[in-house]
C-alpha cells in the first residue's frame, strides 16, 4: 500500500515541471501625504527617523493612551515581532516623545 501512494506522488510530481499558469508583475502604489505634521516634543527626530517609514503622523497620533511601560513594550514588539530597524539608542528618545505628545491637552479641549 505504501508503495502505492509513494509511485502515486512521483507519478503527480513528474508534471510539476512546467510553468506555473500565473504570472506575477511589479506593482507600486503611491500613497498620499500626511495633511498632519508630528508636534514638536523631546524625542521627535527619534521618532521621525525611526517610525514614519512605516507609521504616519496621523497614525501614531491617534494612539490610545497608554503608560511608558506600555510603550516601551510597543517599541520592543515592533522591533522583534515585525522586526522594524529601529536604532537601540533611539528607544528611550522614541517612548518619551510618544509619552510626551500623549500627555498635552488636545487641541480644541
Amino acid at each position: 500500500m505504501k508503495r502505492i501512494a509513494i509511485l502515486s506522488a512521483l507519478a503527480l510530481l513528474a508534471g510539476c515541471d512546467n510553468d506555473p499558469a500565473v504570472v506575477f508583475e511589479d506593482a507600486g502604489i503611491i500613497l498620499p501625504d500626511d495633511p498632519i505634521d508630528l508636534p514638536e516634543g523631546p524625542g521627535r527626530d527619534a521618532v521621525i527617523e525611526n517610525c514614519t517609514a512605516c507609521h504616519s503622523p496621523s497614525t501614531m497620533l491617534q494612539q490610545p493612551k497608554v503608560s511608558r511601560e506600555k510603550w516601551e513594550s510597543i517599541v520592543g514588539k515592533m522591533k522583534t515581532l515585525y522586526k522594524a530597524p529601529v536604532d537601540d539608542a533611539a528607544v528611550p528618545a522614541i517612548v518619551d516623545y510618544m509619552v510626551h505628545v500623549q500627555s498635552q491637552p488636545e487641541p480644541g479641549v
